[in-house]
């Protein structure tokens, strides 16, 4: 029978609740087969009996928020109490058993300020206990409390010595006064007063184990000696205590200074663990084009998938579970691809050729960290990658060498670009703290070079297909905005794109070039053409088949030539380059991309939004608010040509756009406007593909393996010494990897990632978000006052 991962216990005489699979299980002291005692729809926590045994308090989540909740002990229906839609936790029962205690930051001006209210098991008004900030309670035999102010759970961030670390204060004898318990150094939390003395969890001797003091504040003693995991949510009747470890239950009598582990039993179907499957849009991580247009190469939800835009099966590449691919990219034959692996236990390159039903091939001998983007040559089977060590690496897939092309002292490397003929890579580089500028690598030398000059910071470099300008955008203007509320001015909008003249005798592309004016038979060629959402018919993509026949048809011809006389290579002047930078004559904005396509630019630019109508962070590379606009060079006409837009690329022969809009793709023809149509239907006409065709299965035991591998990883590869701060993190690696086979939901997912990063006892070490049980979620609304009912003259009282 599973073992399961156990949290929240509580116990009264010989019963002990806990929570598992999100769920309240009872079981005895002696362990063995537990029962279950909810099927919540959400996640539950924070249980306690009543101090007669025949009721349980608990946070719930059945209807959305976290509320408090009560039902009998040995199971039954649960009446919702609290109506605040705050965070919560149930401290315990009133001295008098008569009200229900929890901590909760409803009502308060932060979130950080958490108060201790009571409310009756039978439900009515919560009341507010006149104790300030506390989210921790207990009290003594004879009237005396002891609250916990600011406390934290120790495991989550262990080793903390800072200023908000949380305080036990005492009022020994129910006086009203209280003084600050103890003046040790580290976290402490769960005060439990179990007859002359108050128990509690703290970690000032480096791990978290259970101490206890007189209510004095004297004689600190320990009772536990864990050495690897810490003791959690210690919790007491007033005899014993309860906490967990590790995910096992353990029991600890003060009576004997006995501790012993309680095995538990879970016979559960464990349902969380079953496959399921999502919505490919929703999880989509990265798109790419075939070089031709006509097929799109998606990961989503850590998995690789190729369709053909429109037509043709959906094919998926490599494991179906257990691994993560990131930037899947075609090679140039338009038939292999390249994806970011973790199936070695570290990321990799992997090739995968559809036509070889061999084995992925899987560069290990190439090692690179983190990686952030990756870039295919246009000519050879070579990437460009850029990393968390904010390196610029090259590597041959063929060879399966690399080089380190340049290495920046202060930030990480973006925005990588090819030319078109393989031969140069262009990427933003920063040069110093403040300030990125662009720079260039010849790969035939591999020396590197400033293009521009830095005046703040320079990103995205994108070269022109003609081989002509270099594109880039530029944080450059200071053409300041007067705020009408506050004496100030800023910079909401601060950016161009820009041109470098590649070559010295290039004119500048922004002056109109004197030529006749068009006749009536010109203007009117094309328009015969039916539309298609790439324009005519001629210009759509060729399907596979089609494009095999021609490539069939001049392969003769194809052998001949020789790959230079293909694609020439470019000629870039070097001296003065810095000095041949022009802004585009476009009014300055919040753009994000540059591209190019033959004869024209192709930029994404997002509005300027204040956060009251825009709850998403509009830089979120998800925000469907972007508008793609167009240059041409030959009518130097700036005009917006889609809106609603995530993100775009380009195809590599420049014919065809795609482009994200939230969890959408659509393709069309580059560098025109959508066809008018209102249909939204995925299809060739409208250019709208169809993620529905793409399956995306989780099995989510092997997908938790992956991601809690990749968590250990992402702090090995970004903590900021390379000893991590002294502690042994592969062991601890080794020491919480298993729990991974106990935990049965994603919300014990995250308790694991939180206990594991606060190993390395460091601040914003977070973990949030995640695909969470979720049950309805009913939105709670307020009065917008504050009420009390006064039962003396039957009226609300508002205040």
């Amino acid at each position: 029978m599973p073992q399961g991962y156990i949290r929240f216990p509580h116990i009264h005489q010989n019963r002990i609740v806990f929570v598992s699979e999100d769920d309240l299980w009872l079981i005895t002291d002696n362990g063995g087969r537990a029962e279950r005692l909810t099927a919540a729809v959400d996640e539950i926590s924070y249980p306690r009996f009543s101090p007669d045994g025949q009721l349980l308090a608990f946070v719930g989540q059945e209807e959305g928020p976290s509320e408090i909740y009560v039902m009998p002990a040995l199971g039954g229906p649960a009446q919702r109490l609290t109506y605040q839609a705050a965070d919560c936790r149930v401290l315990g029962w009133s001295p008098a058993s008569d009200e229900i205690l929890y901590a909760s930051n409803a009502s308060q001006y932060t979130g950080q300020f958490h108060v201790i209210y009571a409310i009756s098991p039978k439900g009515g008004q919560p009341r507010q206990l006149p104790l300030g900030m506390a989210n921790a309670i207990s009290y003594g035999s004879e009237g005396g409390v002891v609250l916990g102010r600011n406390i934290r759970e120790p495991a989550r961030w262990k080793r903390y010595r800072g200023g908000t670390a949380g305080h036990l204060w005492c009022d020994a004898k129910g006086s009203g006064t209280f003084q600050r318990l103890l003046q040790i150094n580290g976290n402490i939390a769960a005060p439990c007063w179990v007859g002359e003395r108050i128990y509690f969890l703290s970690d000032h001797e480096g791990i978290g184990n259970i101490y206890s003091c007189t209510p004095e504040g004297k004689d600190v003693r320990s009772h536990t000696d864990l050495q690897d995991f810490y003791a959690r949510n210690l919790a007491s009747d007033g005899q014993r205590m309860v906490y967990h470890a590790g995910a096992d239950l353990y029991l600890f009598d003060p009576a004997n200074e006995s501790v012993r582990r309680i095995d538990v039993e879970l016979p559960s179907l464990r349902t969380q663990l079953s496959r399921k499957f999502v919505s490919a849009g929703s999880y989509l991580d990265s798109y790419a084009l075939h070089p031709n247009g006509y097929a799109t190469a998606i990961t989503t939800r850590g998995k690789a998938f190729t369709m053909g835009n429109w037509e043709g099966p959906v094919i998926q590449h490599g494991e179906p579970d257990g691994v993560r691919y990131r930037m899947l990219e075609w090679l140039n034959d338009g038939k292999r691809l390249v994806a970011i692996s973790d199936g070695i236990g570290r990321e990799a390159l992997v090739v995968f050729d559809p036509k070889d039903a061999s084995e992925p091939k899987t560069l290990t001998e190439i090692e690179f960290g983190r990686a952030f983007t990756m870039v295919v040559s246009p000519i050879d089977d070579v990437v460009a990658i850029t990393n968390h060590r904010n390196e610029l690496i090259v590597v041959n897939l063929e060879s399966a060498k690399s080089i380190v092309a340049d290495r920046s002292d202060y930030e990480r490397i973006s925005g990588a670009a090819w030319s078109p003929d393989g031969n140069w890579l262009a990427y933003s580089f920063y040069n110093s703290n403040q300030t990125a500028v662009i720079k260039l690598c010849n790969l035939e030398t591999g020396e590197t070079h400033f293009a521009t000059e830095p005046v703040l910071r320079d990103t995205s470099p994108f070269f022109d297909p003609e081989g002509k300008y270099l594109y880039f955008l530029g944080r450059r203007i200071f053409n300041p905005v007067q705020d009408n509320l506050h004496f100030d001015l800023s910079f909401p909008r601060g950016i161009k794109p820009y041109a470098i003249m590649l070559r010295k005798d290039l004119p500048s592309p922004f002056i109109p070039v004197p030529k006749a004016p068009l006749t009536k038979e010109k203007e009117k060629e094309g328009n015969g053409s039916k539309k298609h959402a790439y324009g005519s018919e001629e210009d759509i993509p060729k399907k596979p088949e089609d494009e095999a026949e021609e490539t069939t048809k001049k392969e003769h011809s194809a052998q001949e030539e020789d790959s230079e006389d293909r694609k020439p290579s470019l000629v870039i002047d070097l001296e003065g380059i810095t000095s041949r930078v022009l802004p585009f004559p476009v009014p300055e904005g919040r753009f994000r991309s540059v591209l190019g396509i033959k004869g024209k630019a192709l930029f994404l630019l997002f509005p300027i939004e204040g956060l009251i109508h825009s709850p998403t962070d509009s830089r979120d590379s998800h925000d469907p608010k972007g508008t793609v606009y167009s240059y041409d060079f030959e009518t130097h006409k700036y005009e917006a040509l889609l809106d609603g837009v995530s993100s775009f690329d380009v195809s590599r022969d420049g014919k065809t756009l795609i482009y994200s809009a939230q969890h959408r793709l659509r393709a069309l023809k580059a560098g025109e406007k959508a066809p008018k149509s209102d249909s939204n239907e995925p299809g060739r006409e409208s250019g709208w593909l169809s993620l529905n065709r793409v399956k995306v299965s989780v099995q989510p035991t092997a997908e938790w393996r992956q991601m809690f591998a990749e968590a250990w990883r992402l702090q090995r590869e970004h903590f900021w010494v390379e000893n991590m701060a002294g502690v042994d993190w592969q062991t601890i690696y080794d020491q919480y990897a298993p729990l991974v086979e106990r935990v049965s939901s994603r919300a014990e997912l995250s308790d694991l990632f939180w206990e594991l990063q606060g190993e390395l006892g460091t601040s914003h070490a977070y973990e949030i978000g995640g695909d969470h049980r979720q049950g309805p979620h009913y939105r709670q609304g307020f009065l917008g006052v504050d009420w009390l009912y006064d039962s003396e003259f039957e009226r609300y009282r508002i205040g």
